[in-house]
């Protein structure tokens, strides 16, 4: 079983700043492991919401004033407790809540020195910042999952069918005579591609892959168990 991760959130209150996506992000993160740190950086010091926000979460409150016009204090501040957090070994994994690309380079820097990053923001982060990440939370996507009965079924449809497209593709090329293919492995390439993957995107009442799969996935996939592995095979009409 993987190790419980240790976890620092920062968050750019600036950017990331919605009471109903701070519940989901916790949520979240708390089945990667146990947080131990949740910063937030802000600029607006006229917003009277902050105080409740932040003690309703447990969150401990960071000012940043802009000392210079048109210069991003709350990206340098965050870059700056990113950046301290490095010398803290007893965090293994640092969460960037946030929907700036600018933050891309401190990223791959975290990465580099061993730290798992995971990210977290809604639709509006591009799909090469989420891929910057070791994972990615969608949290707009969590809070507003396609259903069954979404009115928009069309998009339902769509994103379900770009999701079997690249399922198809992992199958296709590491499947057996039986055209089996690993579940793990197809459900852990996935993740590397599509680094913010999660059922509960789609609807799911958790993340877990399997039943997933069996359920609103059953009508592309045939899942199979042998012994105690399961394997996933495209079902063809």
């Amino acid at each position: 079983m993987e190790n419980k991760k240790k976890i620092a959130v920062l968050i750019d209150y600036d950017n990331f700043n919605q009471d109903k996506y701070f519940p989901i992000l916790f949520e979240e993160l708390n089945e990667y492991g146990d947080i131990l740190i949740k910063y937030a950086v802000y600029s607006n010091l006229e917003d009277k919401t902050i105080k409740d926000k932040f003690t309703k979460h447990g969150i401990q409150p960071m000012s940043q004033i802009a000392y210079t016009k048109g210069k991003n204090a709350v990206d340098i501040r965050m870059t700056i407790e990113a950046m301290s957090l490095l010398n803290k070994e007893y965090v293994d994994t640092i969460c960037l809540a946030t929907n700036d690309s600018d933050f891309t380079p401190l990223v791959y820097h975290l990465q580099l020195n061993n730290k798992f990053v995971i990210g977290a923001g809604d639709n509006q982060a591009t799909e090469t910042y989420k891929n910057a990440f070791n994972s990615f939370i969608s949290v707009e996507k969590i809070s507003q999952p396609l259903k069954p009965v979404d009115k928009n079924q069309n998009v339902k449809n769509d994103l379900i069918q770009d999701l079997v497209n690249k399922i198809d593709k992992i199958i296709d090329s590491n499947h057996d005579e039986q055209d089996l293919a690993d579940f793990s492995y197809v459900v852990l390439t996935l993740k590397s591609q599509m680094k913010d993957f999660n059922p509960k995107n789609y609807g799911a009442s958790n993340k877990q892959a399997l039943p997933f799969f069996q359920s609103v996935l059953n009508k592309h996939y045939k899942i199979v168990k042998v012994k105690s592995t399961y394997f996933v095979k495209k079902i063809t009409t």
